[in-house]
């Protein structure tokens, strides 16, 4: 918010502020704003009027990322967003270690953004052995998605067993695979 922004600039422990308005590089303060990790671009300038303009870009998280280690978010281009105290955003969150997957994670992410059924119901991911395995809103069931390969197929063949299942209570699912092509393999476990 502004008043952080105010803060940031104010922090300065050198004597920037003592120098006249002409004398200030600005770009020393779009580069003391863009080193804050929630900050993707500043642009400050001044008006004719001899007003003060900061123009900011936050970085928008599209993952949340909780192991034992640590807790942040991820945006679509992959750079660590710490969490705040302020907002919280309804995004995803992936457990577990992230090795040299996170690129694929966030194109993967960012490929069930792109459809408005997924980007709603998908509320968490795991990765277990080079396979994603989601967690759904609306059902209880876990989706083992394989990778992130021939994703429209399987938003296809999800989008099918949801308006199937939606009035069939009856069913006990425990595990929906779409890693098959041109099929659903549906596991119901011991809860038959």
């Amino acid at each position: 918010d502004s008043q952080m922004v105010n803060k940031l600039l104010i922090q300065r422990k050198d004597t920037m502020f003592l120098l006249r308005e002409d004398m200030v590089d600005l770009k020393i303060f779009e580069d003391l704003l863009t080193s804050n990790p929630m900050i993707a671009t500043a642009n400050i300038f001044r008006t004719p009027q001899g007003i003060l303009n900061v123009k900011l870009e936050e970085r928008k998280p599209i993952v949340r990322i909780i192991n034992d280690r640590e807790e942040f978010y991820l945006d679509s281009f992959g750079i660590k967003v710490p969490l705040s105290s302020n907002y919280t955003p309804r995004v995803p969150i992936f457990y577990g270690q992230l090795g040299n997957k996170r690129i694929d994670l966030v194109n993967f992410v960012k490929l069930c953004n792109t459809d408005s059924f997924t980007k709603g119901e998908i509320i968490d991911l795991k990765n277990f052995k080079n396979s994603y395995i989601i967690s759904l809103r609306s059902f209880p069931f876990k989706v083992i998605w394989g990778n992130s390969s021939k994703h429209t197929e399987k938003v296809k063949k999800l989008k099918y067993l949801y308006s199937y299942l939606q009035d069939k209570d009856f069913l006990k699912i425990e595990k929906v695979n779409l890693t098959f092509d041109k099929q659903i393999v549906l596991d119901y476990g011991q809860n038959r």
